[in-house]
């Protein structure tokens, strides 16, 4: 999503020097952990959040531009997880184009398409898009002459 926001990547590699996007959340991150001495992990609010100025210019709405700089704090140990991510209030009210059932065949969504109108559709689908409760591990497939797995 920042990519195609951006025309590209907005920074060749996550180190100081290597962009002025970079540089610049790093500085917005540092300046807000200034504001916030006291707290340990201190949680980002509505009015009270990193400024960087291509997020603040470019990537709406608010609440998407709070969630986005948190995935992207500097500090690894800092970054909100998936988890997290899917939790929040915002992202649980994004409009799925999955249906429950194909049962319904009246109710269709074209991701393609921007939204001609501003009233809310007469269905709204929220699935819980949570990662699984255990992994079990990346298998490659079989290769031709291969005699395990």
């Amino acid at each position: 999503m920042l990519t195609m926001t951006a025309g590209g990547n907005i920074w060749p590699e996550a180190s100081p020097g290597s962009s002025p996007v970079y540089d610049d959340l790093v500085k917005g991150w540092a300046k807000w952990y200034a504001k916030h001495p006291d707290q340990d992990s201190p949680e980002i609010k509505e009015v009270d959040y990193p400024h960087v100025a291509f997020f603040d210019t470019m990537i709406n709405p608010p609440a998407l531009r709070r969630i986005l700089l948190t995935m992207l704090n500097p500090e690894p140990s800092k970054r909100i997880t998936i988890a997290n991510v899917a939790k929040n209030r915002w992202f649980k009210n994004i409009e799925c184009c999955q249906l429950d059932t194909f049962d319904d065949p009246m109710v269709t969504f074209d991701a393609s398409k921007p939204r001609e109108s501003t009233k809310p559709l007469g269905k709204m689908y929220n699935h819980r898009h949570l990662p699984p409760q255990s992994h079990l591990g990346h298998r490659l497939v079989r290769l031709p002459g291969s005699t395990d797995m």
